[in-house]
């Protein structure tokens, strides 16, 4: 790179990869992404603590992205096994 510039001639380095990922259409509450969800807002606050949901207090209040909602939903289990944690057994 001559003068800053890349290859192509623009000026602008290229985007590195650790960038942030985009926000997106708007954030969700708590409330939005328990629905989302089909949980109570209480399960979702202890998925995040647990660090399975990505989330963050943005003025006091929870905020979520969409698409850490729906990477949840697609690395959750098929199955949740309830045995190990004392659930009843049929």
């Amino acid at each position: 790179m001559k003068n800053g510039k890349n290859k192509a001639g623009t000026g602008r380095k290229s985007a590195r990869k650790d960038a942030p990922k985009p926000i997106g259409d708007r954030l969700l509450t708590l409330q939005d992404a328990a629905e989302v969800l089909r949980l109570s807002t209480r399960t979702v606050r202890e998925y995040v603590s647990r660090g399975e949901i990505e989330g963050r207090i943005i003025g006091g209040r929870w905020r979520f992205r969409r698409a850490d909602l729906d990477a949840f939903f697609e690395n959750a289990p098929r199955k949740w096994d309830f045995a190990e944690k004392g659930g009843d057994e049929d």
